[in-house]
């Protein structure tokens, strides 16, 4: 068996309890070390396989043109969802608007909503919020302050209902344009987890952008942004890393480029577990992928008298080259790990699709209104690794008479339409099971 310990540098933020207090804290990836909490052992051994598993729903954006924040009351877009959200563990959102009330409501090219319109998405059960995305920064920096005060406002009035966990989680603003791209812990129903919301496009590249956890895509922003993920895996031990990514490609498009597949293995093999991305505004499939992963494995060394190579307490394979050397008390090797890739979720809500075109289904533009919940969910393996499992559920925004609505895309509910919306949705559901991996 394997006997080495896990050291992490968590241990007042991950306590005991199955949540983290209301006022999380993020983790800054310069930290200095800590020389006196270098050997606290994790909260749970590598060979534990009985905590329970963790369900993880994940959405695409969370949009506000004029005929969805126009609504008399916003918590009508979720009615049909919300025992979705409810019914998990964690449910993740990308926020595709500013959030500011001193500013008024606006839709494209610049968003804006105010606090109710959030505050409904938090209420409807979205604990987990991506605020990194080219429209964050639509308003500059008092449309970035706005938004941190919304979010935080919304943050201390959640109770604990006993339904929904009682905290918030966001990721992709910064206080400050100094501070540096940070990660955030949450230690919820036995799992060390670990959050971080990037964008690799802004609609403006003033001096706002340095308040948004920004990564350039070019080949020296990917770099730095991977080395960010290794440093923060290797500092931080933890079950899950959560990487949400808002990425520099073409909207609209619904095939995965090779180089994209490319870029999402690279992020694997740095640490990530699960990357859910976001952009296009229609949905593209997603996929299970295994990668090689260094490992420093740090244990006692025993020395083989008949052969003078030094032996590891442990059952992973080591490299060969390392196999005869006496004196380390290191070794780097590679361990294969699963991460699960969400190229494209779609718009969980939005205006795109409003004047629906009935006699064109299968125009591009009414992907816009279609998109998907992953509903994901991890268990540990006998090695103390995530696996995962996955449940896609089709939702589609519906045109009430005054406002659209996030409805399960089902046939039964399509039989519950009209002839002229039957035809179309009918069209548009075959559309989704083509190409998406159903």
């Amino acid at each position: 068996m394997r006997q080495f310990a896990v050291f992490m540098l968590l241990l007042p933020i991950f306590f005991s309890s199955c949540v983290i207090a209301e006022s999380l804290q993020t983790i800054a990836l310069i930290a200095e070390d800590d020389p006196a909490s270098s050997h606290i052992e994790s909260l749970h051994s590598i060979d534990d396989t009985s905590i329970s598993p963790l369900v993880l729903t994940f959405a695409g954006d969370l949009m506000a043109h004029t005929v969805n924040f126009n609504m008399k009351s916003y918590n009508l877009i979720y009615t049909d969802v919300e025992k979705i959200l409810h019914d998990d563990d964690l449910s993740f959102v990308n926020i595709e608007t500013p959030v500011c009330d001193v500013l008024p409501l606006s839709t494209y090219p610049s968003f804006n909503v105010h606090t109710p319109y959030m505050r409904a998405a938090v209420q409807a059960g979205f604990d987990v919020l991506s605020l990194a995305n080219n429209h964050t920064n639509d308003h500059r920096i008092i449309g970035i302050d706005g938004t941190l005060t919304a979010i935080r406002t919304i943050q201390k009035e959640r109770p604990a209902s006993g339904i929904l966990p009682p905290f918030l989680i966001f990721s992709g603003l910064k206080d400050s344009e100094n501070d540096p791209i940070q990660v955030t812990p949450l230690f919820y129903k036995g799992w060390n987890i670990l959050f971080c919301s990037v964008t690799e496009i802004l609609n403006s590249y003033d001096s706002s952008k340095a308040r948004l956890y920004y990564s350039a895509p070019t080949k020296q922003g990917r770099e730095k942004l991977l080395s960010v993920i290794k440093e923060a895996r290797n500092r931080y031990p933890c079950d899950l890393f959560v990487l949400g990514l808002h990425l520099n490609e073409p909207e609209y498009g619904r095939i995965v480029s090779e180089a994209k597949k490319a870029w999402f293995k690279r992020l694997g093999e740095a640490g990530v577990d699960i990357i859910w991305a976001h952009h296009p505004h229609v949905m593209q499939p997603w996929e299970t992928i295994t990668v090689e992963r260094p490992i420093v494995l740090q244990g006692d060394c025993k020395t083989n008298n008949t052969t003078d190579q030094t032996i590891f307490d442990t059952d992973t394979v080591i490299d060969a080259e390392h196999t005869g050397i006496s004196d380390v008390k290191e070794v780097v090797v590679s361990e294969q790990c699963t991460v699960f890739c969400m190229y494209s979720m779609g718009n969980f809500i939005s205006g795109q699709r409003w004047h629906t075109r009935y006699d064109e289904p299968a125009f591009y533009r009414e992907y816009t209104g279609d998109a998907v919940l992953l509903q994901l969910t991890c268990m540990r393996n006998k090695a103390g690794r995530a696996d995962f499992s996955v449940l896609p559920l089709l939702i589609t925004q519906y045109n009430e008479p005054e406002y659209p609505v996030v409805k399960r895309f089902t046939q039964d509910w399509i039989e519950t339409l009209g002839e002229k919306e039957k035809k179309y949705f009918k069209k548009r559901f075959e559309l989704m099971q083509e190409y998406l991996p159903l």
